[in-house]
């Protein structure tokens, strides 16, 4: 991959959100790291688990996730390399050797691979690869509360239900500007995404991403307004945290023109630098409901779950060239009837289970 410079050189080292001293939230990191890898995981006796970290990472969490793999009579192999300059460059051999002859993969570096080739490869063998780009301490303390996570599953499938009974389409705004309208995936194409991430409806699914995040399956050709960045976009890492809104037009699903403040120039150039038509194309819309994350950090893997925000990747390439981007306060349609109202449920079940996580003033 010699075709471009890597743009990103400096952040993946600065955790946003919590102290730097060593025994910060001990006791409740290793709680987090033992339901994580006994109940979300699953993780058997035997089994070679694979923690690939970097110089960025926070080891107080790959150490407590090690010792928890242990503790279950399975084999933890913690993998630590330089950190990278840029997302999804190509691995070093012996990391990818031991992602392919393992039998769960758990991705604590600062800098992420998910849209890399190793991790569609690794799919493919069956391997469970599980996403926490970024991890610090703190975070998963707020993130992986054993106290809410069958709640907040609970609340992805009520969010998921409202979804499906869409017969067009959506529409999503936000007071910063966003609004965009798209329709709705046909069966076949909501088969052909399962099939790419390696989902079977009905089938529990070790591995993946982070808990307190769904999806709004809209045909991303069908997506046409205007998007209004106001949370946070990571890569680049020079933005991270938003500080001037950055305003995307998109037509037929293609990022057409960026603007705004001095970031969206960053954006813009980042963008640029690929020198690839597919790196403007959006690849998903997500919604964001974990209640212990409720404002923007520059930790792009719980920036996606903010309570009550919406989610836009954009870039469809091999190149890696993907970047995921924040909207606050949303409102959702789907068709006409509104589910939530700048961040707020109003859809009487989503209402419910927010009162339930104790996010009462974000339920109206």
């Amino acid at each position: 991959m010699d075709y471009f410079t890597p743009f990103s050189s400096a952040g993946w080292h600065q955790w946003a959100t919590e102290r730097q001293y060593a025994d910060y939230k001990f006791m409740e990191v290793a709680r987090a790291a033992d339901f994580l890898c006994r109940k979300v995981l699953e993780i058997k006796p035997g089994e070679n688990v694979v923690l690939y970290c970097d110089t960025g990472s926070d080891m107080r969490v790959v150490n407590a996730t090690a010792a928890a793999i242990h503790t279950l009579e399975a084999i933890p192999i913690i993998v630590r390399f330089n950190t990278q300059k840029d997302i999804d460059l190509p691995m070093p051999k012996a990391v990818r050797a031991a992602i392919l002859a393992s039998d769960v993969t758990i991705e604590y570096s600062a800098c992420g691979y998910v849209h890399s080739p190793i991790w569609y490869e690794a799919r493919q063998k069956g391997i469970a690869m599980v996403c926490y780009v970024g991890m610090n301490a703190d975070m998963m303390v707020r993130t992986l509360d054993p106290e809410l996570y069958y709640k907040i599953e609970e609340f992805k499938e009520a969010y998921s239900d409202a979804l499906s009974k869409a017969k067009t389409g959506y529409r999503i705004t936000s007071p910063a500007g966003t609004d965009i309208t798209c329709k709705k995936m046909s069966p076949e194409e909501i088969a052909e995404r399962n099939r790419r991430y390696g989902i079977v409806p009905g089938v529990k699914r070790r591995g993946g991403m982070l808990v307190g995040q769904g999806s709004i399956p809209a045909t991303m050709k069908s997506v046409n307004g205007t998007i209004v960045f106001d949370g946070a976009i990571w890569p680049p890492a020079e933005i991270q945290k938003i500080k001037e809104p950055i305003t995307l037009k998109v037509v037929n699903g293609t990022v057409t023109e960026i603007s705004g403040g001095f970031e969206s120039k960053i954006l813009k150039n980042w963008f640029a630098h690929f020198n690839d038509p597919d790196a403007y194309n959006l690849l998903h819309i997500s919604t964001g409901f974990n209640p212990g994350v409720k404002r923007p950090t520059g930790d792009i893997v719980e920036d996606e779950r903010v309570f009550g925000c919406v989610e836009i990747g954009i870039g469809n390439s091999p190149k890696p060239c993907h970047t995921d981007g924040i909207m606050l306060d949303c409102s959702v349609w789907v068709d006409d009837t509104l589910i939530e109202d700048e961040g707020i449920y109003v859809e009487p079940t989503l209402r419910k289970l927010a009162v339930e996580m104790g996010m009462q003033l974000y339920v109206k």
